[in-house]
């Protein structure tokens, strides 16, 4: 066993521990020969009872030796005795990254920005060599005292291609609070499931939360494992209003559950956090970490069940306790009790009455929970947030941006004009047409006229009737739509933003307990276009549950200018639209890149078509 100060590891002396983990002890230690502090980390013996995963370990080392970036902790050697392996790394004087959040109650968003992009870069440049990190987590971050930043324990580290021993042998490594779904189920990894840790640890550095935990109730590790595979968290903005929406959604697409609907590169990440970082103001601040555990508090029918028989059962003692007595003293005042009966008034008769009565009540009560819980835990679709690329080169692979269509200025009628914009944006072979081919007045085949008194009636009449001024569509916009309810959209098919309408969480419509309990449900539609538009209007049509109650529930509308800034331009509580709503131009930005419609039902609710109107 190794003590500090006493022990020697070949030309290194072990001054003291500095922590431990799961892969090994971490000393600080001199070189004796050249004179120098060091970081060893010693790794646990049973890990080096396989020839084949300390030669793993030397191979991941020689990786990191590769890694010469100011935001990584640089590795100078490996050492190897008989009964020891170790990293011999450089030293680094500071706070780690949970040790600086607790510093403060309260830390700046643009300091908590910087670190994020340092952290960016460091694992930018191990993807780039091709190697992931796989255990990022606050406590391998490291806040030196002269202000770098920089990543530490690449002891779990895998080339992103090539054999993995520890995955072979059917481990689970990692930190189960920071790992990706795909980690935790033994499936492939890349780049992008870093950016998933990535994403848990700016959830945590913007709010002060966790976005899976379940420490406060009790739970443990495959609990918040279940909650890494199944749920969707809590979006950062509900918990920190002060947060700028783009932020918000960056981090819902760094926790998406499929690594497709994640951003594949570091740089991405780096490039969206450095424009929110350009306009954000000093004052923004994010609450640090309390030293107790945090956690995210639940909103299921489950957990607001179990809520509620907790409360029954604190509450009913008294609550029973008082109707009784409210009951004895109006007997007694008329005069029903008997003397006879004067016995059973004694206070122990009224405690057992009482908790008789509690516990029938607790039976039916339960009853009623068990109803509602058994539907709660029924598995349901996974939400799955996902917003635009900031890239170009993004949009043009997801949209499949078609070429440019020049077409003359026409005129547009008033029924033309009331059409949707994608349906406008649409080319058409009529639209590539000349003007003077799409002006000409069809041949009147009833009266047999000759062509030549088919061409009579002006065309520039025709136009002076028209309504709207003339305007010209110098491109196609590509769009994508995307629904959080885990349900697809064919974007050549009728769908909410081109004339269709969508019934969402038809489960609603029937549930065991639904007569005693309200169940609600959240969901998101969210239309992305590859360049700007200016709209005159965007019509919602309808986002109805019909006759049903829809008190609780919500509808809210956001578009997004071409800065990427979100912008509410519509919200309704305990109300639904079951007449159509106009959003004139004037709430809206002058050019738009995105809409997106939130919603909150206790009901089946269908929603669609919602027109934008240029």
């Amino acid at each position: 066993m190794i003590k500090d100060g006493t022990a020697h590891l070949g030309q290194y002396i072990l001054d003291s521990e500095l922590g431990s983990g799961g892969m090994g002890i971490v000393y600080r230690a001199t070189d004796e020969k050249l004179h120098r502090e060091v970081a060893i980390k010693v790794l646990h013996p049973h890990l080096l009872q396989n020839e084949d995963l300390k030669e793993r370990f030397r191979r991941e080392a020689r990786m990191h030796a590769q890694l010469m970036h100011p935001n990584v902790v640089t590795l100078l050697s490996l050492y190897e005795d008989a009964e020891h392996m170790a990293l011999i790394m450089e030293m680094v004087h500071g706070k780690n990254l949970r040790e600086y959040l607790r510093t403060a109650k309260k830390h700046a968003l643009t300091d908590l920005i910087a670190v994020a992009q340092s952290i960016l870069l460091g694992l930018e440049a191990a993807h780039q060599i091709g190697l992931v990190h796989r255990d990022l987590k606050p406590a391998n971050v490291l806040l030196a005292d002269n202000g770098d930043v920089k990543l530490m324990d690449f002891g779990l580290a895998k080339p992103a291609k090539g054999d993995d021993d520890l995955t072979q042998s059917g481990a689970t490594v990692g930190s189960f609070r920071y790992m990706a779904p795909e980690q935790i189920l033994n499936q492939p990894i890349d780049a992008r499931t870093d950016l998933y840790a990535f994403g848990i640890l700016l959830y945590q550095m913007v709010t002060g939360k966790l976005p899976f935990d379940a420490s406060a109730q009790g739970g443990g590790e495959f609990e918040i494992m279940e909650k890494q595979v199944r749920e969707s968290p809590v979006a950062p903005h509900e918990l920190n209003s002060s947060l700028p929406l783009e932020i918000s959604d960056l981090i819902l697409r760094l926790l998406a559950k499929n690594p497709n609907d994640r951003p594949d590169m570091c740089s991405l990440v780096h490039q969206e956090l450095a424009i929110i970082a350009r306009d954000l103001p000093d004052k923004v601040m994010a609450p640090g970490l309390s030293k107790a555990s945090v956690s995210i508090p639940t909103h299921s029918n489950a957990s607001i069940a179990k809520g509620l028989l907790k409360a029954s059962v604190r509450s009913v003692n008294s609550k029973f306790t008082k109707v009784f007595e409210i009951l004895f003293s109006l007997l007694a005042k008329s005069g029903v009790l008997a003397s006879g009966l004067g016995k059973y008034t004694s206070p122990k008769w009224k405690v057992m009455a009482t908790w008789g009565g509690g516990f029938l009540v607790l039976a039916l009560l339960g009853w009623a929970l068990i109803s509602v819980m058994s539907v709660a835990e029924r598995p349901g679709i996974v939400p799955t947030p996902a917003t635009q690329e900031s890239a170009v080169a993004k949009n043009e692979k997801q949209f499949k941006i078609k070429p440019e269509t020049k077409v003359e200025a026409v005129a547009i009628t008033k029924k033309e004009a009331e059409t949707p914009v994608l349906k406008q944006l649409e080319p058409v072979a009529a639209a590539t047409a000349p003007v003077a081919e799409q002006l000409k007045p069809a041949v009147n085949v009833k009266k047999n006229k000759p062509a030549k008194k088919a061409r009579k009636p002006k065309p520039a009449k025709k136009v002076k009737k028209s309504r709207h001024v003339a305007r010209s569509i110098t491109y196609s916009v590509g769009y994508k739509v995307t629904r959080s309810d885990g349900s697809d959209v064919d974007i050549s098919k009728p769908h909410e933003f081109k004339g269709g309408k969508h019934l969402y969480f038809a489960s609603l419509k029937d549930y065991r307990g639904k007569e005693f309990f309200t169940a609600y449900k959240k969901g998101q539609i969210r239309l992305y276009l590859d360049k700007a538009v200016t709209l005159r209007k965007i019509v919602i049509q309808k986002a109805s549950v019909g006759k049903l109650n829809f008190k609780g529930g919500y509808v809210k509308l956001a578009v997004q200018d071409d800065k990427r800034k979100w912008h509410k331009v519509f919200s309704r509580k305990d109300d639904d639209v079951d007449a159509a709503v106009t959003i004139s131009k004037s709430k809206l930005p002058a050019n738009i890149i995105g809409v997106r419609l939130r919603f909150r039902s206790p009901e089946p609710i269908t929603i669609g078509p919602i027109d934008l109107i240029r």
